[in-house]
């Protein structure tokens, strides 16, 4: 059994208060904003252009992440303070964090005609590592209760063990990582956008199981659990849709040349200044 461990705050100070899951996820931004970069090098996508849609996505992520919350798992409190919608620091969901980022990525390609495929590649390889730190802050703020079980992974709450689906997808993330670091590392070459289908494909059923874990919001347990609409909770209708959609861009014909990995020079495309 996994102990129940919970650093919360690590820092308080007056008005200040600083909860482990904050600092893992930002710390969580940083090497993934970093591994990004390091894998853009391998494909010869500009530094600066890729550093400014960094910035829209994280952008994206963060406003859509808040708004999916609110609108998908506590739609009442619309009607009780509108304003909550602008509160951005309130409540975020991870779900909408993946839609969010996508969505300010694939605006900044379009905005600055520099192609997506290779852009989301590198942005993918650097969400696993980025991913993992931010699941373990879910671990240290065990927000992700799941129902009473003897699973040997089960994590030891106060009143019984529990599945803890922060965790493991904690642990499902770093075989995701060390997986996908073998494969680009094998790899010589790949057609644009295949790795972060690959991901898509590969992370959307498993995240769609663990929520069949999740209590629910009406959990006698007094916990934090889910809204469900027909069964199933706002991220596996999400995850549904990410999986068909990855599936479709796997089987479609190709409509670019495969890109070298481990690129040693430049290739000589001139590209637009980064904003």
């Amino acid at each position: 059994m996994v102990p129940y461990w919970s650093y919360d705050p690590i820092i308080e100070w007056g008005w200040l208060k600083v909860h482990a899951f904050g600092v893992l996820v930002a710390i969580g931004i940083l090497v993934g904003s970093w591994v990004t970069l390091r894998r853009a090098k391998e494909r010869d996508i500009d530094e600066l252009h890729l550093r400014s849609a960094i910035t829209w996505l994280l952008v994206g992520g963060f406003v859509v992440a808040h708004l999916f919350t609110i609108v998908a798992y506590e739609p009442e409190k619309i009607a009780a303070d509108p304003l909550v919608l602008l509160r951005v620091w309130e409540g975020l969901s991870s779900t909408g964090g993946f839609l969010g980022a996508f969505i300010g990525l694939y605006l900044y390609c379009r905005r600055y005609d520099v192609p997506f495929g290779p852009y989301a590649d590198v942005v993918a390889l650097g969400l696993l590592p980025g991913w993992m730190f931010g699941r373990a802050g879910c671990y240290t703020a065990h927000d992700h209760p799941g129902y009473l079980t003897d699973f040997p992974l089960a994590v030891a709450y106060p009143g019984g063990a529990r599945h803890d689906l922060g965790f493991y997808e904690l642990l499902f993330t770093v075989a995701m990582f060390i997986g996908f670091e073998v494969l680009r590392r094998k790899w010589k070459t790949v057609p644009p956008g295949r790795i972060a289908i690959l991901i898509g494909l590969v992370y959307s059923p498993v995240r769609f199981g663990l929520d069949f874990l999740r209590i629910t919001n009406k959990d006698p347990s007094g916990l934090h659990g889910d809204v469900r609409y027909l069964g199933l909770t706002p991220a596996q209708y999400a995850f549904i849709l990410l999986f068909t959609i990855c599936v479709y861009l796997l089987l479609r014909p190709k409509r670019a040349e495969p890109v070298a990995l481990n690129a040693s020079k430049p290739s000589g495309r001139k590209t637009a200044k980064a904003r």
